[in-house]
């Protein structure tokens, strides 16, 4: 007879849940269970992050976005004037709390080697504008690197800024045949549409003498941190991935050109990531996404303000191509790079998120969530000490996503969405935010943090070393309960009882709506939703009236200024040093 009666299966489902709920260590040594254990036993390189370099003393770029084991990486570095240098490479992760592991130095880590001056090309033809630097370094990403975040610093030797870096980053992939439990899609996209390097960006800011956006950027330059409104893994990303490499997770990494090259992988995973602002997605991206749900992928975006705006890439995924608006020349419209609830068909980002952005003027301050008295005994809570009405201090950002208006949550973009945590400012244009959670047909289930900080709440780092006082230990085992659930392999639970009562259209929905996502071909959208999510509401237009604040803007990194010590100043995302504030404006 097996010993697999129904009886012991249930009492053995729960024994796993239980110990996959409890924290696991933070110390080194334990027992490797996956490659991100293994990795993070190893010991940590403090002082990893160096101060920066002022003005073009060091600068450095890498021709690839992501690499696998065994490839190697180019490096593209500058010296003005020239000076000596060396390259150290180190993967981002837990380590003990060190938060990085020096993996490679360039030629060596006591040795250097002559650099030379380079500078900013003029504008090609197709108006972006690249560095057309030779290749200077390389090195070969070892076939037992793990996947992840990999820092790379050009570090000056000689010079009045000896000992200071220039910064890139490149992701290293998991090798072929692999598939851990979750993955990370990197929002490199958002990166390079903020980097003003050379003089151009998508953001009249951060372009050389406020000029109009550029409607091309390239990958083929250095970033430029100190600008205004800098993205970079360090502020959004990086808090993120410290928890779930101290808790174990078996994760991997990819960018968002990787999801485009292949966007059926992310259905190899049980759970997909995003992390940080991730803004800027191809059309390939957000199939990608939608793809993976409704083939039964969990997803969770852990940021605010994703999948806005529509891009395309030209030249080898080596370019970024958005117009911000209808005017793109594509004459196909739903190819346009605009934003995707422009397109026609129209693509609501609430259709895959359950939330959205609402745009409008990013000028109020951070707040706070609260947990609605609905959400008292749900299983995500278990154990975490949040009751109704508890309160998680600071995580909601300047930009932050909600429920839309017009729409309610029985009845979110097609969506039953249970809302479990939310902000009330009165209205969406004001500052709502939602975290918010819902099952897709195929059974996938859904989580949206609703804001950019959120992240500030499970993992104390920041890049001034002086965190953001933000770290909640309730929330910390709120996402432990969330990830064992999004992480289960499949068939291990009894399936999830579905909403006790269907969810219904909002009021003024055409006769027949239905209340979930038909087929696109033949959606049907209330028009009390319609309306209010296709367009920023009253007073949502920038300084010359022309189009919605949205194109217009500084981004979350400036605004969601994070709290700062008396005496200090809040710092640029991706800078070693502080930096003035800058004046609240539109919307990304």
């Amino acid at each position: 007879m097996s010993l697999l009666t129904p009886t012991f299966a249930r009492a053995l489902r729960v024994a796993v849940i239980a110990l996959a709920l409890l924290p696991l260590s933070a110390g080194a040594g334990r027992a490797a269970g996956n490659p991100v254990q293994t990795e993070n036993g190893l010991p940590g390189s403090p002082g990893w992050l160096l101060p920066a370099a002022t003005g073009p003393a060091v600068e450095v770029y890498a021709s690839e976005t992501s690499v696998l084991p065994g490839e190697s990486v180019s490096l593209h570095v500058s010296t003005n004037p020239a000076a000596g240098y060396r390259i150290l490479v180190y993967r981002l992760g837990w380590y003990g709390g060190a938060g990085a592991r020096q993996v490679a130095c360039v030629p060596g880590c006591t040795t250097d080697k002559p650099g030379i001056p380079h500078g900013p090309q003029p504008p090609g033809p197709d108006g972006a504008i690249r560095a057309g630097w030779p290749v200077t370094d390389t090195f070969t990403v070892g076939s037992d690197w793990t996947s992840g975040y990999y820092l790379v610093e050009a570090q000056l030797t000689t010079g009045p800024q000896a000992g200071r870096v220039a910064t890139t980053y490149v992701i290293g992939r998991e090798p072929p045949g692999r598939a851990a439990a979750t993955i990370v899609q990197v929002p490199v996209n958002t990166w390079q549409a903020y980097n003003g390097w050379g003089g151009s960006s998508l953001y009249n800011f951060s372009s050389a003498g406020g000029s109009d956006p550029a409607h091309r950027v390239s990958f083929d330059r250095p970033y430029d941190w100190t600008l205004p409104g800098a993205q970079g893994p360090l502020h959004w990303e990086l808090p993120l991935v410290r928890f779930l490499e101290r808790e174990g997770n078996d994760v991997s990494y990819q960018t968002d050109v990787d999801t485009h090259r292949d966007p059926g992988s992310l259905s190899r995973y049980r759970l997909v990531i995003t992390a940080g602002h991730g803004e800027y997605w191809t059309r390939q991206e957000r199939d990608a996404q939608d793809g993976a749900r409704d083939r039964g992928t969990n997803l969770a975006f852990l940021a605010a303000n994703i999948g806005y705006w529509q891009i395309r890439y030209e030249d080898g995924e080596r370019t970024i191509v958005a117009y911000k608006s209808t005017d793109d020349p594509n004459p196909d419209p739903s190819a346009k790079t605009a934003m995707f609830r422009e397109l026609q068909p129209l693509r609501y980002e609430c259709e895959l998120l359950g939330v959205q952005h609402a745009g409008g003027l990013l000028n109020w301050g951070t707040s706070d969530y609260v947990v609605p008295a609905a959400m008292a005994g749900d299983r995500w809570f278990a154990n975490t000490g949040l009751t109704a009405a508890s309160t998680l201090r600071g995580l909601v950002s300047v930009e932050a996503d909600s429920i839309p208006p017009g729409a309610t949550a029985a009845w979110s973009c097609g969506h039953a969405v249970t809302v479990v945590f939310h902000h009330e400012a009165g209205s969406a244009w004001a500052g709502n935010a939602d975290a918010v959670r819902y099952t897709a047909p195929s059974g996938s289930e859904v989580f949206s943090a609703g804001s950019l900080q959120f992240v500030w709440g499970i993992d104390d780092f920041s890049p001034d070393g002086l965190g953001h006082g933000l770290v909640d230990p309730r929330l910390q085992q709120f996402m432990r309960n969330a990830l064992s659930e999004l992480t289960e392999p499949p068939n291990v639970l009894p399936p999830r009882v579905a909403a006790s009562a269907p969810p219904s259209a909002p009021s003024g929905a055409p006769p027949g709506a239905a209340p979930t996502v038909p087929p696109r071909s033949a959606r049907i959208t209330p028009r009390s939703v319609q309306a209010a999510v296709r367009t920023p509401g009253p007073a949502q237009r920038d300084t010359e009236g022309a189009e919605p604040a949205e194109r217009s803007a500084v981004p979350a990194g400036i605004r969601a200024t994070p709290r700062v010590r008396p005496g200090r100043r809040p710092f640029r995302p991706g800078s070693r040093g502080p930096t003035p504030r800058a004046p609240s404006r539109a919307s990304s």
